[in-house]
């Protein structure tokens, strides 16, 4: 019966002991788990979202850039005298032949697939890719844009057969008088297959079908080649997407969002074996409307499977933990109630055991020093397998056990760590008075703020270093005297982590305010300088505000320096030209590669007179493996680099490389504009505009204009050729700007005509000596690629103010000079009113 009593005891003993545990645990898995998957879902949302807003941002800036580049053409188009008089007289012939080459061009080198011409009532002349359609008038969101506002306008349109065209259009005026539109636009489906390549990510657009007609439709569909189902969805059709299937009842839930809603985020879409997070971008029309919606797929699948592989390790290390300390205390427990048994017995059977009371009383305490000693060496493994560091504190501050993970963390053996004081060993000087200031406190009650709390906390190594720790304290009361328990881990890895990320959104907003400098109508220098300060201010790193941007001398192999911030003199002259190769810069031109240096390296070449002691960062700036230039930043001596950083600042070098491309563009085009193609003179329209800035100085004593007309080149064009003819011109203009000043102007007005502006001409013997220079130029020899032939020219002169007092008046009486020189050749001739 006593036995029983005994057995039911220990039972009740244990189970009053085990199964609070057993519950107490489960529930603190249970909300630790929930609170775990929900910060996940939270992480994984916002990234889906930023990322969905970075494509809106890119997609946008394409566009904008796009735009730009059509409106560009567009006025260049216009200025086009021939052209604009063929749209005022309605001439579709004349337009049809003016304006095809043009569009073959657009077509080649900005994938231009419209061009239109309307005249005053956006009445179509004609269509250059569909000459045989015309006659209809236009009533586009666009055109209606170009006529309320009487300037350039751009935007979406939406096409018949659901597919998007950015189109730009601008009001043509002669004289004041509006006379028609000229229209551009290219097809944005590349775009969308841009960004889909770009991001890694599935797209699909979804139209509304309020804006569209079902057999039209289809009958584009068709015609494109595309798979098509008008009833698949309810209110939008399926105009493009990026994979071969697509997930219907995932886009019906998108489609169920009413037009103009903000993006939202939709979760676990199972679809082929794969889990996806979408998110929703509007497409909005030239008119603000939403015609269409932009569904963006992220693949999951890799980053939910891995989460779950960390909860299931997670879990499993958690439960293995779990049961060795219930089995611990089990048997603990048991040898308790075993070991009181025991001295029960003994109580009983003291009046008859007297004579053997001494000998059994030895033989327990051997019995129980050697549990003891078992228990400890159990205790001693068990925290020795331990991940984390588990570290004990007596009532004096002093460190009364250290287990393996924290001799592994913080540097100190076992026997080193034993018996110091744990604040002057683990804390940082600056924090250790807070830690003093309370312990007074704990060693009376055994209470303090961090106890029964995970808190993060700054240690100290062995070696000096600082890192991260998350710790979890708790106190004992050992002896009547409180003690202190901390189990520490390093978290160092997971601040790296944020870190990334937190680096990460700092490079993306870099990259956008880059590409956002580029957009207004700058310099090139300008940008440069403004995405040099956007550089230099990126907080994820630690750049000193020191840096510059050299850009590639076109045909060398030599860099300029064109923006810098904060340079001294003596560099700014030293590093105005560098060779590659020399100094890091150019070292980095030559090897293509970043060149990163913490100290004044020997291959730091270029030095003066009181330079300190810094680092450099030297990154080719690069596009489609060719140089473009090399951004400059300096850092702090000492500073330590990691791959992390070059790889952003590669990042922010690629983008700028973009930024440089398209500002290079833009400049080409208003060379284009401005000068003739062959010789790069000065074409009609800069030659007229630097007459009249020259009539405009009125402080000027005279100012000459000169018509020169080539003799006896029309032989030479039909003998020997358009490319002879080509070469005998540009030959012509060279020798024609060696006979004048750099202040002077030498333009071609077109074929084999040129003109020449002399300004601040006091007598008449100055362009006479001119004149007579440049017929002798002109009669001596060409050589045409080994064939010697000789021209010579007819000059006509006007001098201000006795042959005209404005341009038109001197540039008509110079060509009637020219006309009298004609008559003998190879001579000049003034103006005479006779």
């Amino acid at each position: 019966m006593e036995g029983c009593y005994n057995c039911m005891s220990l039972f009740s003993l244990r189970k009053r002991i085990f199964l609070p545990l057993i519950v107490a645990g489960i529930v603190v898995f249970g909300i630790g788990s929930y609170f775990v998957s929900n910060l996940e879902n939270r992480q994984k949302q916002d990234a889906v979202h930023q990322e969905t807003e970075a494509m809106q941002s890119h997609l946008q800036s394409m566009l904008d850039a796009k735009s730009e580049v059509m409106e560009a053409s567009l006025r260049f188009i216009a200025q086009d005298k021939l052209l604009v008089a063929a749209l005022q007289s309605k001439d579709r012939k004349a337009l049809l032949a003016l304006s095809a080459p043009i569009f073959e061009r657009l077509h080649q080198q900005h994938n231009v697939t419209h061009f239109y011409f309307h005249d005053a009532h956006r009445v179509n002349l004609l269509r250059v890719h569909q000459p045989k359609r015309f006659g209809d008038t236009i009533n586009r969101y666009t055109a209606l844009g170009a006529e309320k506002s009487a300037a350039p306008f751009s935007g979406i349109e939406l096409g018949p057969l659901g597919t998007f065209t950015l189109r730009s259009v601008l009001p043509v005026v002669n004289d004041g008088q509006l006379i028609g539109y000229i229209e551009l636009g290219q097809e944005i489906d590349a775009l969308i297959q841009e960004a889909h390549t770009v991001f890694h990510v599935e797209l699909f657009i979804l139209v509304g079908k309020q804006y569209l007609v079902q057999q039209d439709w289809e009958a584009g569909m068709r015609m494109l080649g595309r798979p098509f189902d008008w009833n698949k969805l309810p209110a939008y059709v399926l105009a493009s997407q990026s994979l071969q299937e697509a997930p219907i009842e995932a886009l019906k839930q998108f489609s169920a969002v009413r037009p103009g809603k903000d993006s939202r985020i939709l979760r676990d879409i199972d679809f082929q074996g794969h889990r996806y997070w979408a998110g929703m971008i509007p497409v909005n029309d030239a008119g603000g409307r939403q015609v269409a919606t932009l569904v963006m797929l992220r693949d999951m699948t890799q980053l939910i499977s891995q989460s779950e592989k960390d909860m299931l390790l997670f879990t499993g290390i958690s439960a293995v933990m779990s049961l060795g300390i219930m089995v611990l205390f089990y048997m603990i427990l048991g040898r308790i109630e075993q070991q009181l048994t025991q001295s029960r017995q003994q109580l009983l059977e003291e009046g008859k055991k007297r004579e053997g009371m001494q000998a059994g009383f030895i033989r327990q305490l051997q019995t129980e020093h050697l549990k003891l000693h078992e228990s400890e060496e159990k205790f001693e493994k068990i925290s020795a397998s331990a991940q984390d560091a588990i570290i004990c504190m007596d009532n004096e501050g002093n460190i009364s056990f250290w287990n393996h993970a924290a001799e592994t963390i913080f540097g100190y053996a076992q026997e080193e760590a034993l018996g110091k004081n744990l604040h002057k060993l683990i804390v940082p000087e600056r924090f250790r008075e807070i830690h003093l200031k309370a312990f007074p406190e704990f060693q009376k009650s055994g209470q303090g703020a961090a106890l029964g709390k995970t808190l993060e906390l700054t240690a100290i190594h062995k070696d000096g270093t600082e890192f991260p720790v998350e710790i979890a304290l708790s106190a004992t009361l050992i002896a009547g005297k409180w003690h202190g328990i901390g189990v520490l881990r390093n978290i160092s890895e997971r601040k790296l982590a944020q870190l990334e990320i937190q680096q990460a959104l700092h490079i993306q907003r870099v990259l956008d305010s880059i590409l956002n400098i580029s957009l207004p109508p700058l310099t090139l220098k300008e940008v440069l300088l403004k995405s040099l300060d956007v550089v230099l201010s990126i907080p994820a790193f630690s750049l000193l505000n020191k840096g510059s941007v050299f850009l590639v001398v076109n045909g060398e192999q030599t860099l300029e320096m064109v923006a810098q911030r904060n340079l001294p003199d003596a560099l700014l002259h030293s590093c105005a030209l560098l060779p590659f190769g020399r100094c890091l810069c150019g070292k980095a031109a030559q090897s293509r590669e970043i060149v990163f240096f913490n100290h004044l390296d020997p291959q730091h070449e270029i030095r003066y007179e009181g330079i300190q002691p810094h680092g450099h960062y030297c990154i080719p700036i690069m596009s489609e493996g060719m140089l473009l230039g090399v951004l400059n930043a300096y850092v702090a001596a000492g500073h330590v680099s990691d791959e992390i950083e070059k790889r952003f600042l590669k990042t922010v070098a690629d983008t700028m490389a973009v930024v440089i491309e398209r500002k290079l563009t833009e400049e080409k085009l208003r060379e284009l504009a401005h000068n003739d193609p062959l010789t790069g003179l000065p074409n009609r329209a800069l030659f007229h505009d630097r007459l009249e800035q020259g009539l405009a100085q009125r402080h000027q004593q005279g100012l000459t204009v000169m018509f020169i007309d080539l003799d006896h080149f029309k032989e030479i064009n039909d003998t020997l050729g358009h490319d002879m003819g080509d070469v005998l011109l540009k030959a012509t203009a060279n020798r024609l700007l060696a006979c004048v000043r750099k202040s002077d102007t030498v333009a071609r007005m077109g074929g084999d005509e040129f003109t020449v502006i002399l300004t601040e001409t006091t007598t008449s013997e100055s362009a006479e000596h001119v004149a007579q220079s440049i017929l002798k130029a002109l009669m001596q020899p060409f050589d045409l690629n080994g064939i010697r032939c000789n021209i010579g020219c007819s000059i006509g002169i006007a001098c201000y103010p006795a042959h005209g007092m404005d341009s038109e008046t001197l540039l008509k009486n110079a060509d009637t000079a020219m006309y009298r020189a004609k008559i003998k050749r190879n001579t000049y001739c003034y103006y005479s009113g006779d």
